[in-house]
């Protein structure tokens, strides 16, 4: 999704304790923020996974044309501020796409792209990304910066409690699609170091998973975060 800075917290108190959380990582806690009405009558659009229809990839395509411009054809963005999406777990981009329908997560582009759509809309969308192949390595990475990201990235830094972020991504950068773990490899530089950065600002918010990432980027500096995002984007 769109990376835009996201400004705060929104769509109401009762998700405050969980929003920040769930922006980066995709996770939703179970049986919450299911589609129900809110105080004063107004729908509450769904916000859980669980809850939406099974999809049709091949109705994803048809409605994918309108992700090219900024996505690029079958979700492989070649524009580096703007994340690939081919390849990437169901599990992580339904969430995505359902926080940025309700505004959860602030986008001054995606609030407005994913506002348009239905529950089926994303399960489509979602099936169809999720099933592309995920895009060739970004070329002209520094060898030097991409040799310090992969030490960082396969030993991590014990002596600051950084631990591998192999543990968990695992050695291709694929992630773990039965918990919302996102594929990360041959995301762009650009992006990948705007996500960290995101990150380091998050503080820890009682979802795992971004408690967890908070945790694992708070000590690292901007080179070192440069130098994850060069190994993640050349990752063989």
């Amino acid at each position: 999704m769109n990376s835009t800075r996201w400004m705060g917290l929104g769509f109401g108190g009762v998700f405050a304790a969980l929003t920040v959380g769930v922006l980066l990582t995709g996770v939703l806690p179970t049986g919450v923020l299911a589609q129900g009405t809110a105080p004063g009558g107004t729908a509450v659009p769904t916000l859980d996974p669980s809850k939406l229809p099974a999809g049709d990839a091949a109705n994803g395509l048809k409605l994918s044309a309108t992700c090219t411009g900024c996505h690029g054809p079958a979700g492989v963005s070649e524009t580096a501020k703007f994340p690939r999406l081919a390849g990437q777990h169901a599990s992580y981009l339904a969430p995505q796409l359902l926080i940025l329908r309700a505004g959860i997560r602030p986008s001054q582009i995606m609030n407005r792209v994913a506002g348009k759509l239905s529950d089926q809309d994303i399960a489509d969308l979602v099936a169809y990304f999720s099933a592309q192949k995920v895009g060739d390595a970004w070329a002209g990475q520094d060898a030097a910066l991409v040799a310090e990201g992969a030490k960082l990235y396969g030993g991590g830094a014990p002596e600051r409690n950084v631990i591998a972020c192999v543990v968990c991504h695992g050695a291709a950068g694929q992630g773990v699609a039965d918990v919302g773990i996102a594929l990360v490899r041959h995301q762009s530089p650009e992006y990948a170091v705007e996500v960290m950065h995101e990150f380091q600002k998050l503080g820890t918010t009682g979802t795992p998973l971004s408690t967890a990432m908070y945790l694992e980027m708070k000590p690292l500096s901007d080179h070192e975060l440069d130098a994850l995002a060069a190994y993640l984007a050349a990752l063989p």
